[in-house]
């Protein structure tokens, strides 16, 4: 599991018409572990979100300032948990997401079953130029140009490509139908399709979603073959 900084909601009670959420905001290198440890004594527990720490930060580092962002929107503070009220805890998040990247425990599984595969191709610092993918091979000039293409190539012979919205992350949408690409940051539109697809990815993980659109429809990850340039 990757390292993240994590928001669990521990309890949460209505009084008189005004919600009242006690969060537990903290650290974990294994998330699966940490939900166990919580939902020993409270099974009434709910991981509301995760962020991964920027490149450049430690894990530590991540949560501090997480907790610090915290600390104006919460009513109440004790040690790691945040009592917040009413609509405060999604305008916390809103605004961590815009420092952090949310992810869910989808991506995380995602993450790691490539995670082998990212040892040898670590696509940080490269331009793909071409793209093979279920046999069929395509000239790219970006990462963006690569998710769509592959995206559209997997979804070629699908009886289902509307299912590829069932793929997202715990607050962001990374497939949307045509008429809601305003909810993504960077929307492109999947060629031959009435879907878009979100392109404000890093390299390694515009790979990691074409890995998970393949694993969606039943594909084998050695179909997919990204010949790139050094920038």
């Amino acid at each position: 599991m990757s390292d993240v900084v994590y928001a669990i909601r521990i309890s949460h009670l209505e009084y008189s018409g005004l919600k009242i959420m006690d969060i537990k905001i903290g650290k974990s290198t294994d998330i699966d572990n940490t939900l166990r440890q919580y939902s020993r004594g409270n099974r009434d527990i709910e991981l509301l979100d995760m962020w991964t720490p920027n490149p450049d930060k430690t894990l530590s580092t991540a949560e501090r300032g997480v907790h610090a962002v915290a600390e104006r929107y919460a009513y109440d503070k004790q040690s790691e948990k945040f009592v917040f009220l009413q609509g405060a805890y999604q305008e916390f998040a809103e605004t961590v997401n815009m420092l952090l990247r949310n992810v869910s425990r989808e991506d995380l599984a995602a993450a790691s079953t490539s995670s082998e595969s990212d040892a040898v191709n670590d696509y940080t610092g490269t331009t793909p130029s071409v793209v093979k993918i279920l046999g069929e091979t395509h000239d790219v000039g970006s990462w963006a140009d690569a998710l769509s293409v592959a995206v559209a190539e997997i979804l070629r012979n699908v009886d289902d490509p509307g299912r590829i919205t069932e793929i997202d992350g715990r607050t962001r949408n990374y497939f949307v139908e045509d008429g809601r690409q305003s909810d993504l940051v960077a929307p492109r539109r999947i060629p031959d399709t009435d879907l878009y697809v979100e392109t404000n990815f890093s390299a390694n993980d515009c790979v990691r979603k074409i890995e998970q659109v393949m694993a969606k429809y039943g594909y084998d990850r050695a179909e997919l073959e990204i010949f790139t340039e050094e920038v």
